[in-house]
């Protein structure tokens, strides 16, 4: 799936409207510059956990958990600092997953650069429509 796409599937997801999405979502501080200029790029794990958290945050007016510290278990929570938060609060709310990458069980990995089916990503939606639905 495309950053494109992923957005466009976001707001439908909302029941959002989509009309110039990329100018509104930059002005009203869910999307980046980046997100229209890469449209057709596969959307990674950290793009999807930032712009579902900032679609919360700045649509939705969804505070942020206060203590993030449970996310720590996470081995890649602060190899990209820009994204720790972000991924820390989908993680957090359960609208993502992590990756346990020991087979013993123990390396838990959010794979920051990784790329999900979609219908992985499509979960993800759903979860996060679910999340803001119990609040």
């Amino acid at each position: 799936m495309t950053r494109k796409e992923f957005i466009l599937a976001l707001c439908r997801a909302f029941e959002a409207d989509n009309n110039d999405i990329f100018i509104r979502g930059q002005k009203n501080g869910w999307l980046e510059y980046e997100d229209e200029l890469y449209s057709d790029d596969p959307v990674t794990r950290k793009n999807i956990a930032r712009i579902i958290h900032m679609y919360l945050l700045k649509e939705l007016y969804i505070p942020d958990l206060y203590d993030i510290q449970k996310a720590e278990v996470l081995r890649d929570l602060y190899d990209c600092r820009t994204c720790a938060n972000h991924v820390a609060q989908v993680y957090l709310r359960g609208i993502m997953d992590a990756r346990d990458l020991a087979a013993s069980g123990g390396f838990i990995w959010f794979d920051l650069d990784g790329i999900d089916e979609s219908s992985v990503i499509d979960e993800y939606l759903r979860r996060a429509v679910s999340v803001v639905g119990s609040l």
